[in-house]
């Protein structure tokens, strides 16, 4: 019959969890600790004595109606209480409702598979809140109703199970490649190379999770998984915390990753770090895989309650990288926008100033120069301020503003035609509002942005130089925008 483990405490025979923080296991009643080797030696010496008990955690039900060994839909007796448990299908640990023991269900691993290593989480709790409220403060257009009100529920660290690929690949391609230059005014000039080369790509660990509980988007931008901190597969890094395994096979993953490696060649072998745009037009890889290993990697993750809507925050629990879709407050979007009304007028002010006290090197008129100097100053750091509630600045800003604006009327009532001033002070206006509109909005939706990686770049361990064969055509293209005219793809050194 098969058998579950129970990460149980030598002294007291209670519970014990992992602790992140300490990196050992903690018991719950007498604060022992043990590191993970130390448990080991502890549970061989047991065995020795006939004691296999000692970690048990629970037992297979096949008696129950609803168990099915190869989709691994099992019920489980707890060995300290008798309680039926009943985990799921994916699920590798859980802890007893009625005991509060914290059960690993290794007998689903040694069905299915036996991980090659587990890379323990470098970051705790305290560290995943932490980062949380960073991002938070990144992000400047997020209402302030989910900022203070948002409920942060199912705080959990995940062990997610990867395949990790090594892969060896080889070839020629013809490709074509763009560079983007202004020209003139209003136009780019838009140079295009032609050009084959052949080279080798040896790629290492390339991750792509086996769950399908995580999106590949969100665990792809979690990315690099460093294994430097790789440990020998234990089922007490797994006590405590929240671990899956498998359901999606190897030979599934590698499709996707194949992908990602023929991309990262195309870059390679058309340089296409050093251009604006790059497009393959006819490749020949052989890809030769070198190895497959499994592993349990860390993440953290949780799920932010808003307004009946739920927005899920993730990190790496090694490096704290992490990946979130947070609400937009487009109150703040518009109040950005409009706040290029306010810099254009300091901005005229401050130079009319200038000219003024150039002109007569009025002291008074000084004055004028250093109050709209501050209140620019100021008003191009302006959302910042608005945002971080830094309400002295706006008022002394605001201060100033009319202070300057009393100096512009003594300088030029009656001497300035308000007309064309008008007209002018319009037409910049709309230009810089639309000009912040594209920038913003550009911001606010490369933050919210989770997509698939195209490449695998992080992954090259070493690298064949290619034979590079390239020439400048002899046709060249101006046009009013940056696009691409081969529809290539945009080197991007996230992708």
């Amino acid at each position: 019959m098969d058998h579950s483990d129970h990460a149980r405490c030598p002294n007291c025979s209670s519970n014990l969890v992992y602790d992140i923080k300490l990196g050992a296991l903690k018991c719950e009643s007498c604060d022992s600790m043990f590191t993970v080797n130390e448990y080991e030696e502890i549970l061989k010496n047991k065995k020795s004595k006939n004691a296999d008990s000692f970690s048990r955690g629970a037992k297979v039900d096949d008696s129950d109606e609803f168990f099915d060994a190869e989709n691994l839909k099992r019920s489980y007796i707890c060995s300290s209480c008798g309680g039926q448990l009943t985990p799921g299908a994916v699920a590798a640990t859980l802890t007893c409702p009625f005991c509060g023991n914290d059960i690993v269900f290794t007998d689903k691993y040694k069905t299915q598979r036996m991980p090659d290593f587990i890379v323990p989480f470098q970051m705790d709790r305290e560290d995943f809140i932490k980062t949380y409220r960073e991002e938070l403060k990144r992000r400047l257009f997020v209402p302030d109703d989910f900022i203070t009100g948002a409920k942060l529920e199912k705080v959990k660290a995940w062990y997610i199970p990867f395949w990790l690929y090594d892969l060896t690949v080889k070839g020629s391609a013809s490709y074509q490649v763009e560079d983007v230059k202004k020209h003139g005014k209003n136009s780019y000039k838009h140079q295009v190379y032609e050009g084959s080369a052949g080279g080798e790509l040896t790629f290492s660990n390339i991750p792509q999770d086996g769950s399908r509980e995580v999106d590949d988007r969100v665990s792809q931008r979690l990315e690099p998984f460093p294994v430097d901190h790789k440990r020998k597969f234990n089922f007490a890094y797994l006590s405590g915390l929240d671990a899956k395994i498998y359901n999606v096979d190897s030979n599934e993953c590698i499709t996707r990753v194949k992908v990602r490696a023929r991309e990262s060649m195309d870059r390679f072998l058309s340089s296409a770090h050093e251009h604006k745009y790059y497009r393959v037009t006819d490749r020949k890889y052989d890809m030769k895989p070198n190895g497959i290993s499994y592993a349990l990697m860390p993440l953290w993750n949780m799920a932010i309650q808003w307004k009946g809507s739920s927005f899920p925050f993730t990190m790496n629990g090694q490096t704290g990288k992490c990946v979130a879709k947070f609400p937009i407050s487009w109150k703040k979007f518009y109040a950005c926008i409009l706040s290029s009304l306010w810099m254009l007028s300091c901005f005229l002010a401050w130079v009319s100033t200038i000219e003024a006290f150039v002109r007569t090197k009025d002291s008074i008129k000084g004055v004028g120069l250093l109050c709209f100097g501050y209140c620019w100053l100021m008003s191009s750091f302006f959302p910042r301020y608005l945002f971080s509630r830094n309400l002295n600045s706006s008022i002394f800003s605001s201060l100033f503003f009319i202070i300057g604006c009393y100096f512009i009327y003594l300088t030029y009532c009656g001497k300035i035609d308000w007309a064309y001033f008008l007209i002018s002070f319009a037409l910049g206006l709309f230009t810089i509002i639309m000009v912040n509109v594209y920038v913003v909005y550009k911001e606010v939706k490369e933050q919210n942005m989770i997509e698939l990686r195209t490449s695998c770049d992080n992954n090259i361990t070493q690298k064949v130089a290619p034979t590079v064969y390239h020439h400048e055509l002899a046709k060249t293209k101006s046009t009013g925008n940056t696009s691409s005219i081969i529809n290539g793809k945009e080197w991007n050194p996230e992708l």
